[in-house]
């Protein structure tokens, strides 16, 4: 290998671990945060993915409106930082994949949705449910029942997502979107987690095709 590639191929290693970016592939990584060996990683939705996945949203379209392509691995995590991350996607003017890998859970399910295109690995695990309260025992009396409020909100909102992508699906062939939603709030009432395959997910609609093995 000649100095000049070598040089390449290490500027293009930089990008990816470091800048979570492939400008010339036009290719983004939501894979968590880097951290030392000492520490334990976390590859969760917070504040810190978002902003660096709004960054490289914009220095892509900034030099083109050509494909972008994300690859997406996470647990789910922060519902503020996922709808910061879901809200850039939608409002891109470039065609957008998402490409889930390992697991899709929680708001890392949602994140796919705004998503122009959905692929799903074989081997990715699937998780739709509500997550957990934010109503704790050191609220007042309003304010836990604004928190509630608020959740009924966020609920909602999260079920319309799903629903308005399900609606298009193979499962829910033929249904209206109110069915839908009334059936996927049906499954998180009884099953509380939600699990699929990438088969079922692509079934049920949470993404449009399966990855190549």
């Amino acid at each position: 290998m000649t100095n000049s590639k070598r040089s390449n191929f290490s500027s293009m290693a930089e990008e990816v671990h470091i800048l979570n970016l492939m400008i010339e592939k036009r290719e983004i990584f939501v894979h968590g945060n880097y951290s030392p060996p000492e520490e334990e990683g976390d590859p969760g939705v917070d504040w810190r993915m978002a902003n660096t996945l709004v960054k490289n949203l914009r220095i892509l379209e900034t030099i083109s409106s050509d494909d972008i392509m994300i690859h997406q691995m996470s647990i789910g995590g922060d519902e503020e930082a996922g709808y910061m991350m879901y809200d850039a996607i939608k409002q891109s003017k470039c065609h957008i994949t998402i490409c889930t890998h390992g697991v899709a859970a929680s708001m890392g399910s949602i994140v796919p949705q705004a998503a122009d295109h959905r692929i799903t690995m074989p081997s990715c695990c699937w998780l739709i449910h509500r997550g957990t309260t934010g109503i704790g025992n050191h609220l007042t009396r309003k304010q836990a029942k604004s928190w509630a409020a608020w959740e009924e909100h966020a609920d909602k909102r999260m079920v319309d997502i799903y629903a308005a992508k399900c609606v298009k699906s193979e499962k829910y062939k033929d249904r209206s979107e109110s069915y839908v939603r009334s059936d996927i709030k049906r499954k998180l009432d009884t099953k509380g987690d939600w699990f699929l395959t990438s088969q079922e997910a692509v079934e049920h609609g949470f993404a449009d095709v399966v990855g190549a093995r």
